[in-house]
Parts: C-alpha cells; structure tokens; sequence
C-alpha cells in the first residue's frame, strides 16, 4: 500500500508539473500521432509473483483500444479484476474455549468483477517520455464468495494444543457457513500515467488507476447456508474506492 501510495504522489506531481507549464509542446513527437490506433495489454498480472506471495491477490488483466486526436486519445478497455485468497483463510476469530479446547471460526473470501469502461486521456508530450491523465466510466458485474469453518484444538498432556480430526466424535458443534452474491458495478476511475517509447509503433505505459465503484445488489446463488448469520448485512449495495491499481501496460501503435 505504502509503495502504491508513492507512485500515485510521484506521477501525480509530475503530470502537474508538465501540465502546468507554458512552453510550447516539442513537435518532434508529430510522427507518433501518425498512427493513430493504439491496442495494448496489461503485463501486471504476469509480474505479480515478484512482489506478492498471493500471486491471485488484487490482479486486474484488461486490454485496451485508444484512438487519438492530437493532445487527446478516447479510450475503451475489458477489464477482469480478482482478489482470490490462496490460503487456508483470510482471517480467524475464537469462537469458544474451556480448560481443555478452543474453538476458531475461519473466514474466507474470493472476489471477481468483470467490466467495460469508456473515457479519455489528456496527452504531454516530453522529449521521449510522454505524461497522461485521463478518466474513465466503469459498468459491469461482480460475484462475491464468502465462507466460514470452525476447526478445534484440544490441549494433550503436555499442554499443547492439536487439531482435532474427529470432530463427529467430540462434544463441540462444528459450523460452517457459505454464500455468494453478485452485484451490478457503477464508478468511474481516474489514471496518472507515462508512455516509454520503445520504438515509433511500440510503447511502455506505468499507470496508477484509483478508482471509486457503487455495487448494487442484485442477488444471492442459491443455496446459502449461515447458520450464525455472519452474513446479515451481505445483501445490502455499497460504495467502495480502491486507492489504485498499478498498470504496466504494452501499447502497439498502427
């Protein structure tokens, strides 16, 4: 979180800073807007296992068509973003205890959303690095998993506690729960960018995409099952704002 709040600082004064300057913009740039279609793909999904252990954790893969008018580009992209929790669970909490035992409740989450999103960038041309900022209209759909299983310990003679693999057996009552539901997705994003440019026709873009969605509940996948109601409130619409994905995009121009 710390690193993705950097970056956004840093493209965020640099796109003003080269914004809100008065000098003319360096023409020589001219010949790249010669190919005015761009179509790229989203790399971070392929380096995500280089910075985080969950390499299922906070993905977003999309790919993206632009078509640029002089300082402007439009821009059009599919997006799929993931939060899929590898592990045993995202968290737990005791749920019971006595001299001899104690019991946890486990929770688990998996997240997935699927969209379209329409909008535009305001290009700066800067010798051979090129600053974007531009936002974007997002709609589309979301499924959200949850789940809960309780799992006991109980204290041996030496006084260390082990996982109990015969629960039937035991006094304690085991617990688990599940839904899903799924939303409609409303927002909009706003993205602080910079074009390398490799070649006439090809570009690197890092990009920083904050973004703000309202879920609309629409409804649960049946059956549901939350026997202690952990999942009151799960059938309500929200807001939600995500300080920002990092994109590192490859752009072929033609």
């Amino acid at each position: 979180m710390k690193s993705k709040l950097t970056l956004f600082l840093l493209l965020n004064m640099f796109s003003l800073h080269i914004f809100s300057q008065d000098n003319p913009v360096d023409t020589s740039l001219i010949q790249y807007e010669s190919e005015r279609n761009y179509f790229g793909i989203n790399l971070s999904p392929l380096m995500a296992g280089f910075f985080n252990e969950n390499i299922y954790s906070n993905i977003k893969s999309n790919l993206i068509y632009k078509r640029n008018f002089g300082n402007f580009n439009l821009r059009t992209s599919l997006n799929y973003l993931n939060d899929l929790n590898t592990k045993d669970y995202n968290f737990r909490v005791p749920v019971s205890s006595s001299d001899s035992s104690i019991s946890f409740r486990n929770f688990y989450s998996d997240y997935n959303q699927y969209d379209i999103r329409f909008g535009f960038e305001k290009i700066r041309n800067l010798s051979s690095v090129r600053f974007h900022f531009g936002m974007d209209a997002i709609i589309g759909f979301s499924k959200q998993k949850y789940n809960y299983s309780d799992e006991s310990f109980f204290k041996d003679s030496l006084g260390n506690y082990s996982l109990n693999t015969n629960f039937s057996n035991s006094s304690l009552v085991e617990f688990n729960g599940e839904i899903s539901s799924n939303y409609t997705v409303a927002g909009m994003d706003i993205s602080f960018g910079m074009d390398l440019f490799l070649s006439q026709s090809l570009l690197l873009t890092l990009q920083i995409t904050p973004q703000f969605s309202y879920f609309i509940f629409n409804s649960y996948d049946f059956p549901n099952s939350d026997p202690m109601k952990e999942y009151n409130n799960y059938d309500k619409s929200y807001s939600d704002f995500k300080l920002g994905y990092f994109d590192l995009m490859m752009i072929y121009k033609f």
